[in-house]
């Protein structure tokens, strides 16, 4: 299945449109019918190449590991990069006159180095230039060809970054306009591969869209309730922790249950929040290990990114006056403590590979549930460090690029929100390398194993993803931070 070609829009821009706004399009939002440009992508299973996409430029670039060259795979029909002269198959030798001075890595750790880091800098400073002008030389058939490359205005992140920022806010408001604007009749945003998928992913774009703190657009919120109301939690059967959805959907149910009441004050929805958090601690086993469903997988070891979302959960719902089954939460914690890695002092895939190297899901979602609460302080404060040391690999997560990024960042935020500020300012290129002429975000994953996202829909979840990271910086979710009720009112 092209699970890019499962997307859902009206009419595409003109040409001639694109033209007329190429300096104003930042300022505006995603307006109905405008189709963001698509990256075309290949899942990150391959060992020696990286697919991601360039910003406003509308193509796909493609990096090999150990060069500098970037690739052009795809370039977007009547967008600025197709304007500017650049052709697919071309090969970017350099930006602004500058090679990059470190060669691409597929190793997690090295995170942007290198050329994606070089181009995303040079894409903010030319939006943000006078003349709007991205310089680049290119080789096609062997022969040098030097581009000037015509950019849509847009200022640079602020020093201030990531608060009090217009760049950033404009950003964040045009991902959730579009994010309202496609969403389905029937409350979900169409992912990947549909069935439960557009439940996951309903949660994380729905807390998006809440993070915006507007009213209007509360509908929204609702209509991803009601979906998932019925597509999911009506499956749980209370006294039987063996029938009902798997517990990622769970997890993340009760998460978006609980932000909503506790930014609205409307408590209609407890009773489902309840049956959800009543049946993660049903499958909570008795040695403390969780999996998808009630069943405990992988000879029983288990996978820990269950347990840290549950935690979440519980925590949050703990705020809306839910009583928390302190049995199974000890017994979790005795796995969690279990999976913390000797040598990077996150959490791992389970008790069993404690040091398994994509941590920032795990521990981030943990970090939040003991921030919010305010047990294991110094147990959070070690989570947060981690991520932190870590960050580069924030894009690796469980085969997900987006969960990494929406829990890790969340994790650093409500344990230290200076380092978040100081580790955010390292993220202003892939920020950048995200951000459509449209304002809206294409999905930029991990350099090895993003399938979960495929799964999930690039495009609802990278849009989701973005708008997270950016909503991190305002606090109003719980779990970035915030300690107000009713913060939104009732609708």
């Amino acid at each position: 299945m092209n699970f890019l070609s499962i997307l859902f829009f009206r009419l595409a821009p003109s040409p001639l449109l694109l033209a007329c706004v190429g300096n104003l399009v930042f300022l505006a939002v995603v307006c109905h019918g405008e189709k963001p440009y698509q990256p075309k992508l290949s899942d990150g299973k391959s060992p020696d190449f990286h697919d991601f996409p360039m910003g406003v430029l509308s193509a796909t670039g493609r990096l090999h590991d150990l060069e500098r060259e970037i690739v052009i795979r795809d370039v977007g029909k009547a967008g600025f990069a197709e304007q500017g002269g650049l052709r697919s198959g071309d090969r970017i030798i350099s930006i602004e006159g500058k090679i990059s001075k470190q060669s691409f890595s597929m190793s997690t750790d090295t995170g942007l180095e290198g050329p994606q880091n070089l181009i995303g800098k040079a894409l903010e400073a030319a939006c943000a230039s006078k003349n709007q002008i991205l310089n680049m030389e290119v080789k096609r058939n062997e022969k040098k060809i030097f581009l000037e490359i015509k950019v849509p205005s847009s200022p640079a992140f602020s020093s201030t970054f990531p608060n009090k920022c217009s760049k950033s806010r404009k950003y964040f408001s045009g991902i959730v306009d579009h994010l309202v604007d496609i969403q389905r009749e029937d409350g979900s945003w169409r992912p990947g591969v549909g069935g439960d998928a557009d439940v996951y992913t309903g949660a994380f774009c729905a807390l998006a869209v809440l993070s915006a703190d507007k009213k209007e657009y509360l509908p929204t919120v609702k209509g991803a309730i009601d979906f998932i109301r019925k597509k999911s939690i009506a499956l749980i059967k209370p006294d039987d922790p063996k029938v009902g959805p798997k517990s990622w959907q769970t997890s993340t149910n009760a998460i978006l249950l609980a932000e909503y009441q506790l930014a609205t004050g409307d408590d209609t929805f407890f009773p489902d929040l309840k049956k959800c958090c009543d049946l993660l601690a049903g499958r909570v086993s008795e040695n403390g290990r969780m999996g998808h469903a009630y069943e405990v997988p992988y000879e029983r070891t288990g996978l820990v990114i269950i347990n840290v979302q549950a935690h979440l959960a519980w925590a949050l719902a703990a705020k809306c006056g839910y009583k928390i089954d302190r049995k199974a939460w000890d017994r979790s914690m005795v796995e969690i403590r279990k999976s913390i890695g000797p040598n990077t002092g996150g959490l791992g895939y389970s008790s069993r590979v404690p040091d398994y190297p994509d941590i920032p899901a795990r521990t981030g979602a943990m970090a939040t549930a003991l921030a919010i609460t305010g047990e294991e302080a110094e147990m959070a404060k070690g989570f947060a460090n981690a991520l932190v040391k870590y960050q580069a690999r924030m894009r690796h997560a469980h085969s997900m690029t987006s969960i990494g990024l929406i829990y890790g960042m969340a994790g650093i935020k409500v344990v230290d929100p200076k380092a978040y500020e100081k580790v955010m300012k390292k993220w202003i290129p892939y920020l950048e390398l995200c951000r459509t002429s449209v304002g809206t975000a294409a999905y930029f994953g991990s350099k090895r194993n993003y399938a979960g996202d495929a799964y999930l829909g690039y495009h609802p979840i990278g849009n989701a993803t973005v708008a997270l990271m950016l909503a991190d910086s305002d606090g109003k979710l719980f779990i970035h931070g915030g300690t107000k009720r009713n913060w939104l009112g009732k609708p």
